[in-house]
């Protein structure tokens, strides 16, 4: 009998762990309402983020930035570039070296990103899908 009700509250804790993740976080790609895209692929992100477009379609020049630290930014790396914390901080540092580039601004708040990409014309950011605001334009969506 003990061990029914014991292995019972095991199923129900681990049905309880597995319903958290149902509901899971979006990331979002969130650009500036001047940006000329409705939309933008995983390739086009991956091209901006390293540095490969520079300029919109329109002529306009592409302003991306990205969080400092933290899970939205590490999802976002490994979602979207297929690259870690460290890995794309070395590509940046190295393009910069080279005079390949100039590295993206980085900011520590979500808040302090959206507030950015909401007054820069051709600016692109990432964040969490709680602190994207109705003044950008959701580029791109995936679950984290």
């Amino acid at each position: 009998m003990m061990r029914m009700v014991l292995r019972g509250m095991l199923v129900a804790s681990i049905l309880c762990l597995f319903a958290g993740n149902v509901s899971a976080e979006q990331l979002r790609v969130i650009g500036n309402r001047s940006v000329p895209v409705a939309s933008l692929e995983q390739r086009e992100i991956r091209d901006i983020y390293l540095g490969k477009k520079k300029v919109w379609e329109n002529g306009m020049r592409v302003q991306f930035v990205v969080l400092g630290k933290g899970a939205t930014r590490d999802a976002f790396l490994n979602k979207y570039l297929k690259k870690n914390h460290n890995t794309f901080n070395r590509y940046w540092k190295k393009k910069v070296f080279t005079g390949g580039g100039q590295a993206p601004k980085s900011f520590g708040k979500e808040r302090d990103l959206v507030e950015y990409v909401e007054k820069t014309k051709g600016a692109i950011g990432f964040v969490s899908s709680a602190a994207a605001t109705d003044q950008v334009k959701i580029l791109s969506e995936m679950s984290i």
